[in-house]
């Protein structure tokens, strides 16, 4: 018997990776967004999927005559019980994953980023929080007659967003900056409320299930305490980590035999690798276990671990969590077990109308206050696009906390609200991930629209006085070797030339935009540009390096003439004027052989008169 169970569990396993897998290539195929295909494909493996066939099968038991078809109903008269029971060992790595994906969060809750970020976010999260649990809670008690608390408690579980599939999407897209620390810092403080007002409300309805009275004092000590111990559990992840990677020289260069055996051992240099990457989710495993054995809130203490991390270690630490030949492993399986959840026996027609209203009023809530919270704090129009349909998503927490409802307060509320909420999760899943992946990759295209602009130059007329403009006498030889040398030696001149004392202003937006796609455009020639509100003109850096860099161009070609822009921050579309005028210029014959030529000559002045005069 238990050889049989392992059997199933294996087989299982294999059917969640392979079915993900072919699932999101035929996606990626159809165009509809490969993390949809990982969904998709999980829940066609998956019991609740597999249970809708039992039920067709044996209405047509007349089949099982067939030896084809022999099988087929043995195992679901004799294996599809223990086959669904296996299953449910596998939803700690959904917890596990989500506790992971929120420890990363802290990478964006740097108190730099969050600086940068401003007061801003918190106005947005509470703007669109408070709208999103006032509309859910009104409309189920109004409109649908639900009791009001537990109105007010599909209220609080409307207001969490599910951080997992946004922020795993923007990693696999490698998109960074503005957008990503926005939302990783309106998630996390939105699921801070949704958690405190979920907490509350249960406290009541638990109490009132009873028939007794639950003191607004009682109510306050019991969150206190609950946020108390997370917090607590998440220290203790923090100085487990910090202890195990050091930030200062690698263990190998250390000569100082003072620590003890088991210290030495153990420790690592926080430089991004596999073993950092072990560390990190075996102590993160362990304090989300306690976590969740007292009952705690355990996305909180995963965030609360990466906040310190983040700030008073090492900001490396996190790079090992986006190792390309690793975590695509952990997100198909996340894909593929999230698939595989979906009740889809859970759909009916007597709960339709709740669930139909559960996803218009958390959905206007979320677009409304989103789009009014970004025009409120005055966002980039860009960021005003995309924000809200990025916080439609929503498993993880919102599924955990709607099944404690349904164990708790079962038939005196707690299964209608359970029938309600978890077939919306799965439309908010399926259509988040596909309105997500679009939304992004709608965002990069944004970000990186400079080929197309390329595309069109070479029909404008450019005179040589404007290239000269850009340029100005900001024009240098380079003896760097790598990208980020390249960079910072081509900052340094306009931070000279502005007065600025800190480089990074410029050089750490241009690695992210890099870090979205390559700016190396071709032909041995790279853009790599930002904005910022530190410049009130564009300006323009051109740099020749002696030995070619590697720049990941599109024609696979290394890099040895760069042009580095910087473009007011109010005026986005100076920087694409720039990069015409420049590409345009360039494309005149012999004009990069001459350019390059004056500058290795130390006589790019005289360059700059002859293309003026010409």
């Amino acid at each position: 018997m238990e050889l049989q169970h392992m059997k199933l569990q294996i087989l299982e396993l294999g059917l969640i990776i392979i079915a993900a897998y072919i699932g999101g290539l035929a996606a990626r195929r159809l165009k509809i967004g490969e993390v949809i295909g990982q969904i998709l494909g999980g829940i066609l493996v998956g019991p609740h999927f597999l249970i809708l066939i039992q039920r067709l099968l044996f209405k047509y038991s007349n089949f099982e005559n067939y030896s084809i078809f022999k099988p087929v109903y043995h195992f679901f008269r004799h294996g599809f019980e223990e086959y669904s029971i296996i299953f449910e060992d596998y939803h700690f790595f959904v917890f596990l994953f989500l506790g992971i994906i929120a420890f990363s969060l802290g990478e964006e809750l740097h108190l730099k980023r969050i600086k940068q970020v401003g007061i801003k976010a918190t106005y947005i999260c509470i703007l669109q929080a408070m709208l999103t649990w006032v509309l859910l809670s009104s409309g189920f008690y109004y409109i649908f007659k639900f009791t009001l608390i537990n109105s007010l408690l599909i209220g609080s579980i409307g207001i969490a967003t599910a951080p997992a599939l946004t922020f795993i999407l923007m990693n696999k897209l490698r998109i960074e900056g503005k957008l990503k620390s926005i939302l990783a810092n309106i998630v996390v403080l939105d699921d801070i409320i949704e958690v405190l007002f979920f907490s509350v409300f249960l406290s009541i309805a638990i109490s009132a299930k009873k028939g007794g009275k639950l003191s607004a004092i009682h109510i306050a000590e019991h969150v206190f305490f609950e946020f108390f111990f997370a917090i607590l559990i998440g220290v203790l992840i923090y100085f487990a980590l910090k202890l195990a990677l050091k930030t200062g020289i690698p263990p190998e260069e250390k000569h100082d035999t003072d620590e003890t055996f088991i210290f030495t051992m153990l420790s690592k240099h926080p430089t991004p690798s596999v073993e950092i990457l072990l560390i990190i989710v075996g102590t993160i495993a362990i304090g989300l276990a306690i976590a969740l054995h007292f009952g705690l809130p355990f996305l909180v203490t995963a965030v609360v671990a990466g906040f310190l991390i983040s700030n008073f270690h090492s900001h490396i630490i996190f790079d090992s969590l986006k190792i390309g030949s690793v975590m695509p492993i952990f997100n198909l399986m996340f894909f593929g077990i999230i698939g595989a959840s979906i009740r889809l026996e859970t759909f009916s027609m007597e709960s339709l109308v709740f669930v139909i209203g559960y996803i218009v009023l958390r959905s206007t809530g979320k677009i409304v206050g989103n789009y009014v919270g970004c025009k409120i704090t005055n966002q980039d129009p860009k960021v005003t696009a995309c924000l809200p349909k990025l916080m439609l998503p929503q498993a993880g927490m919102a599924a955990v906390e709607t099944i404690l409802v349904a164990s708790v307060l079962g038939g005196t509320g707690g299964e209608r609200i359970f029938n309600t909420i978890i077939p919306a999760l799965v439309i908010f899943e399926l259509g988040g991930a596909y309105l997500s992946e679009k939304t992004l990759i709608k965002w990069k295209t944004w970000i990186t629209g400079e080929r197309e602009v390329l595309r069109a130059s070479g029909d404008i007329q450019i005179a040589g006085h404007d290239f000269v403009d850009l340029i100005s006498n900001r024009a240098i030889l380079m003896h760097a070797t790598t990208k980020e040398q390249a960079v910072f030696e081509l900052s340094r001149l306009i931070v000279k030339e502005r007065n600025i004392h800190d480089i990074s202003i410029f050089t750490r937006p241009i690695l992210e935009r890099e870090q979205l796609g390559s700016t190396g455009l071709g032909n041995g020639i790279a853009y790599p540009h930002c904005r910022s509100e530190f410049v009130d003109k564009v300006m323009v850096v051109c740099g020749i390096v002696e030995n070619p860099i590697d720049w990941k161009a599109i024609d696979k070609l290394p890099v040895d003439l760069l042009f580095l822009i910087v473009s007011p921050k109010e005026q986005p579309e100076k920087h694409l004027q720039a990069l015409r005028t420049i590409s345009t210029i360039i494309s005149k014959p012999n004009f990069t052989n001459d350019l390059i030529g004056s500058i290795k000559t130390n006589k790019f002045d005289a360059f700059c008169n002859k293309i003026t005069l010409s």
